[in-house]
């Protein structure tokens, strides 16, 4: 990230409970970069919902760390797709 990242690029993260200290720092950093922030997240986003850290977040609102990984494959793949007939 840090010997890559440019602004105008996309920084997506991908964490179940949305409170993994290297994404937070992560997308801090894209932040910083002027890199636009996507988040995926479960439960009710944790700190990178809280802080505001990602521009763009889909929200998993679920307990269950198995429902929250197929949501967020699910939602990456549809994401994909669109990029791609973009």
């Amino acid at each position: 990230m840090i010997g890559y990242g440019r602004e105008g690029d996309i920084a997506v993260a991908f964490s179940t409970s949305g409170g993994s200290e290297n994404l937070i720092e992560a997308l801090a950093e894209a932040r910083r970069r002027g890199l636009l922030t996507l988040a995926f997240v479960g439960y009710d986003g944790g700190r990178i919902a809280a802080e505001g850290l990602a521009d763009h977040m889909v929200l998993s609102p679920s307990q269950y760390i198995p429902r929250i990984q197929e949501a967020q494959a699910s939602a990456y793949h549809v994401l994909r797709e669109l990029i791609e007939l973009g």
